[in-house]
């Protein structure tokens, strides 16, 4: 236990720089990994640390616990997805802990991080893909975006409205949040479901589809190669799909 103990003080400061580094996620997917490459050397060091007291660590690097509930209004033709992502431990503690030294206070720092993953998240409609059947609907951040601090884990909360042009006017339709790289997994608690609100909530029902992924993918997940040569497909296998019908 001793060793242990010394192994993790003797790790702690890259372990910080480790998490601070995953923030780089947000930058966009193809862009992260060539930041992450940047930082090989650093992450070689952490990895060999942590496989002295762990088993070795592949896809995913970070976590975001996810919520989310429909919003329904004209007949169910006008749809907005209202998401709550709560961050995982340590990218919380790494943006807490930066934002703490910003000379205009740790709620500043904090809110400017949030700013910088928003704008990173737009060019990749926010992890979301929408479905009408095999056309992949566009959206737009809609309202306010607010966050919070929950048991020192960062909660962003915000609003994805379906672009009136889709002129959607169907009764079923579907979407799912997730990282193509499947370098976040993103999950909805186990047993959740999905809330719709609005006009038309009481015409509509929904469920959950939880991913099923094949013993090919989840090898490839353990693989820690994928950090260097990102898939983009491999995030859809692991990803919930929410089912709307109305």
């Amino acid at each position: 236990m001793l060793a242990i103990i010394q192994v993790r003080k003797t790790s702690q400061n890259v372990l910080v720089l480790y998490q601070k580094d995953q923030s780089l996620k947000f930058m966009g997917v193809v862009e992260t990994v060539k930041m992450l490459k940047a930082w090989a050397c650093l992450t070689a060091a952490w990895f060999l640390i942590l496989s002295m007291v762990t088993p070795a660590v592949a896809h995913p690097h970070m976590w975001v616990d996810l919520e989310s509930r429909v919003m329904l209004h004209n007949d169910g033709r006008s749809i907005a997805i209202q998401q709550i992502w709560l961050f995982d431990d340590f990218f919380s503690t790494a943006v807490i802990e930066d934002a703490a030294v910003h000379p205009e206070g740790k709620n500043i720092g904090i809110q400017q991080e949030i700013d910088r993953i928003l704008a990173a998240l737009e060019p990749y409609n926010y992890f979301t893909v929408i479905k009408h059947g095999n056309e992949t609907l566009s959206s737009k951040l809609v309202g306010d975006v607010e966050w919070k601090v929950i048991q020192n884990r960062i909660q962003m909360k915000f609003s994805l409205a379906v672009d009136k042009h889709n002129g959607l006017e169907t009764k079923y339709w579907s979407y799912a949040i997730f990282d193509p790289t499947y370098y976040i997994e993103m999950l909805h608690a186990e047993g959740a479901t999905i809330t719709i609100e609005g006009e038309a909530s009481t015409k509509c029902n929904s469920w959950i589809e939880q991913p099923n992924p094949s013993s090919d993918a989840v090898a490839l997940s353990q693989s820690t190669t994928l950090d260097n040569n990102p898939d983009e497909a491999i995030g859809r296998l692991f990803a919930e799909t929410i089912h709307v019908n109305c």
